[in-house]
């Protein structure tokens, strides 16, 4: 494919951003709408504060019929969908048409979820589009370079959320490690500075995960 400019490795990094982020907020919101059925109706509050998002939805009910479909909404799951896929049809040509046809069956099983009678089986079908996309990312390209660039944008997603979501310091050292694998071969451009502050930091038992945050959203010559 040759030389991948600033731009199409953009495109690429947060390819590999949105489709994490959307697959992991899926399975959170599954969970949590369980929670909301069976004890704690108000608990859409509190998934609001973990993952980040202004919450808007005032009520359960609102809740489970904007958060997952609302296109209007820019923290929806659909809307960080649709941003993936319209990374994915920029970079047609570099990732194929079967790798991005997954996306867009994701989007049409949300879209069938909205209207359907079991939305919660319909969004596990998005979320095994997605993990089918990722089997693509896998096996089926020939450039290197284009795999690791989708991945690193994954595993930065992945250490966010995993900040965001305070989970535990050994998991977001294993994805960080992970990450930092990506980051060598990929070629894209970061601050090396950052890179060996948050190797100080994330090298010890307790760190500041607001701090770490804000360095890896710091990291990257790469924006969107």
């Amino acid at each position: 494919m040759g030389i991948i400019t600033l731009e199409k490795s953009d495109h690429l990094f947060w390819l590999g951003r949105y489709t994490e982020r959307v697959h992991t907020t899926l399975k959170m919101y599954l969970k949590s709408s369980d929670r909301m059925i069976d004890s704690d109706p108000n608990y859409y509050a509190e998934y609001c504060k973990k993952i980040g998002i202004t919450n808007i939805y005032g009520s359960r009910e609102n809740f489970v019929k904007t958060y997952p479909f609302d296109e209007s909404d820019p923290n929806s799951i659909i809307s960080n969908l649709n941003r993936a896929y319209d990374n994915a049809i920029v970079m047609r040509d570099y990732i194929g048409t079967e790798t991005m046809a997954y996306i867009q069956l994701a989007i049409d099983d949300i879209k069938t979820a909205e209207r359907g009678d079991t939305p919660l089986a319909d969004l596990m079908l998005a979320i095994d589009h997605i993990l089918a996309f990722w089997g693509c990312v896998n096996d089926l390209f020939d450039d290197e370079q284009i795999r690791n660039i989708i991945k690193l944008g994954k595993g930065v997603e992945r250490i966010d959320l995993y900040l965001s979501l305070n989970r535990c310091v050994s998991d977001i050292q294993k994805e960080y490690r992970r990450m930092k694998q990506f980051l060598a071969k990929s070629l894209i451009r970061y601050d090396e500075s950052v890179l060996y502050t948050m190797d100080n930091m994330l090298s010890q038992y307790e760190f500041d995960y607001m701090n770490v945050r804000n360095l890896l959203r710091n990291l990257f010559v790469v924006s969107q």
